[in-house]
């Protein structure tokens, strides 16, 4: 049965607000904090993102593409995932080609960059990303 017109937005605008306010992996959220603060060199003069990253795309979205907790100097840096870093750049290139989205690229969250038809969204798979420390 399909939703309501209008619902999988709803329903979108629902999973970032819990992304956003979630505090269900405390190492992340110190992770995010600690790199925002300790920014790379080429990018200090940035405001990082420094937490977590809400999914972005199409809430009627036909295909989802799932990635790992977001890069450092990427998604966390710019607020919107693979956005800003090599990984991205050839992901979005390959999504333009296959008309999934408006542009070839995206530099920053409010670029203009649409998706149509594809959803993306991360998961941190625990252990892995960010590096487990002795003291967690």
């Amino acid at each position: 049965m399909r939703n309501s017109p209008g619902q999988g937005a709803r329903d979108l605008k629902e999973l970032q607000k819990e992304i956003l306010e979630s505090r269900a992996c405390p190492r992340l959220i110190r992770y995010c904090g600690l790199v925002a603060q300790q920014k790379r060199a080429m990018f200090s003069a940035e405001r990082y993102w420094g937490k977590a990253v809400p999914c972005f795309g199409d809430p009627e979205a036909q295909l989802v593409i799932i990635e790992l907790a977001p890069t450092a100097h990427g998604g966390n840096r710019t607020g919107r995932i693979l956005t800003g870093d090599r990984a991205g750049d050839f992901l979005f290139q390959a999504v333009y080609d296959l008309r999934f989205a408006n542009q070839p690229n995206s530099l920053h969250r409010n670029d203009g960059m649409k998706l149509t038809k594809l959803l993306h969204h991360w998961c941190c798979a625990l252990g892995s990303s960010p590096k487990q420390t002795n003291a967690d």
